[in-house]
C-alpha cells in the first residue's frame, strides 16, 4: 500500500523485470528492497501534533487575542456545562442520520451498486434532489442560460463522482447549520476544511489502493465532534448571553472533539470499517495507519492544516518542512497535494 502511494506522489512504478534478467538482478531487487524502509506516516510526537491542530484551529477561527482573566472563567465556566452536557450529548445534541440516509450513504460505498439504485434513492428525498440539481446548475458545469431541471440531467453533468460528493455532504452538512453570526463567521470554515480534506483523502485513496467514496466520507466526518460542540458553545453564548472569546473556542474545540467524533459514529451505528480509519487517524502514530482510508485521512488533514497556516503566514517554509518530516512525509508529497502552495523563485 505505501508502494501505491509513493507511485502516486513521485510516479513510481510496480513493473516487473523485463524477461531474461535472471534470478541476480531478481535476487538484488530483493536485497534492495528488504534495505528500504517502509514508509509509515503518523505523529512522531502526540504533543507537537496538539500544538499543531490548535495553531490550526486558532487560526481558522482567526483567533488572535490573548487569553485574559475573563476568557479564563469563560472557558472554566463552559468547560464545566459542557461535562456536564456530554454524558447526556447522545440523545440531546449528536444529530441523527436516517436510515434510509444510511442506507443511501451504504450503497455510494460500493463501487458495484446500480446508478440507477442512486438516483432513486435521491428521488425519494426532494430537498436532497434539489441540493443536486442546484449544485449541477452552478457555472461550473452549466453555461450561462442553460437550466437543468432532473436528476437524470445533473448526473450527466456532475459525474459519478461528484454526485457522490454532492450528496455525501448534504447528508451530513444539513445536519450542522445553524442559523448564527457565529456559525457564518467561524462554524462555516470548520465545515469548509472537512470538505477539503475529503476531497483530497479521496484523491490520496484512489491512486493507493484504497476505497475513494469511503475515504471522502471519512474526510468530512473526522472533525464532526468540532461542530457538534461548536454548536453546543452557541447554544451556551446564547442561553448566557455574553460574547463568546475566540481563543475559549479554539481550547474547548481541540481538547473535546475527538472523543465525541467517535460518540457520533456510535450513535449512528456506522460499520466498523467505516469508523476505523478515523480511529487510527486519532491515534496517529507511526505503525497504527493500517488501511489505505487512514493514511489518505492522515495525510489530507496534515496537508490541509499546514497549507492553511503556511498560506497565511503562521509558519515558516522551514517550520513546514520540519512538520512533514515530523509525521514521516516530506515536501514533495505535500507538494503534489498543494502543488502551488509554494511560489517558484524568479
Amino acid at each position: 500500500m505505501f508502494s501505491k502511494l509513493k507511485s502516486f506522489f513521485f510516479g513510481g512504478s510496480d513493473q516487473k523485470a523485463p524477461s531474461g534478467t535472471g534470478s541476480v538482478a531478481q535476487g538484488e531487487k530483493e536485497k534492495t528492497a528488504e534495505k528500504t524502509p517502509v514508509q509509515e506516516y503518523g505523529n512522531q510526537s502526540l504533543e507537537h501534533a496538539r500544538e499543531l491542530n490548535l495553531a490550526f484551529i486558532s487560526s481558522l477561527l482567526g483567533v488572535r487575542a490573548v487569553e485574559t482573566e475573563e476568557s479564563k472563567a469563560q472557558e472554566e465556566q463552559l468547560r464545566m456545562a459542557l461535562d456536564a452536557e456530554l454524558v447526556g450529548m447522545t440523545d440531546k445534541a449528536i444529530p441523527k442520520l436516517s436510515k434510509s440516509a444510511m442506507t443511501l450513504m451504504t450503497d455510494l460505498m460500493n463501487p458495484e451498486i446500480a446508478q440507477s439504485k442512486i438516483i432513486s434513492a435521491i428521488k425519494e428525498d426532494p430537498a436532497l434532489a434539489g441540493k443536486v440539481i442546484s449544485v449541477a446548475n452552478s457555472p461550473l458545469f452549466v453555461a450561462p442560460g442553460v437550466e437543468i431541471k432532473d436528476l437524470e440531467h445533473a448526473l450527466s453533468m456532475l459525474g459519478q463522482i461528484r454526485l457522490k460528493d454532492v450528496v455525501m455532504s448534504s447528508l451530513v452538512a444539513d445536519k450542522f447549520k445553524i442559523d448564527s453570526y457565529y456559525f457564518e463567521t467561524f462554524g462555516k470554515a470548520l465545515w469548509d476544511h472537512s470538505s477539503e480534506v475529503a476531497v483530497k483523502a479521496r484523491d490520496i485513496a484512489e491512486q493507493s489502493g484504497g476505497n475513494p467514496s469511503l475515504a471522502y466520507f471519512v474526510g468530512l466526518v473526522h472533525d464532526i465532534g468540532k461542530l457538534i460542540i461548536f454548536k453546543k458553545l452557541i447554544e451556551l453564548h446564547t442561553k448566557e448571553k455574553t460574547e463568546p472569546h475566540p481563543q475559549v473556542f479554539s481550547n474547548l474545540l481541540g481538547d473535546y472533539s475527538y472523543a465525541l467524533t467517535r460518540r457520533a459514529c456510535e450513535v449512528w451505528e456506522l460499520p466498523e470499517y467505516w469508523v476505523k480509519p478515523i480511529v487510527e487517524f486519532q491515534l496517529a502514530e507511526p505503525g497504527n495507519l493500517q488501511e489505505p482510508e487512514s493514511v489518505a485521512l492522515f495525510l489530507a488533514n496534515n496537508f490541509a492544516e499546514l497549507h492553511a497556516l503556511f498560506s497565511v503566514g503562521e509558519i515558516t517554509q522551514f517550520e513546514l518542512v520540519w512538520r512533514l518530516q515530523e509525521s514521516g512525509s516530506n515536501l514533495e508529497e505535500f507538494q503534489h497535494v498543494y502543488p502551488d502552495a509554494i511560489p517558484e523563485e524568479e
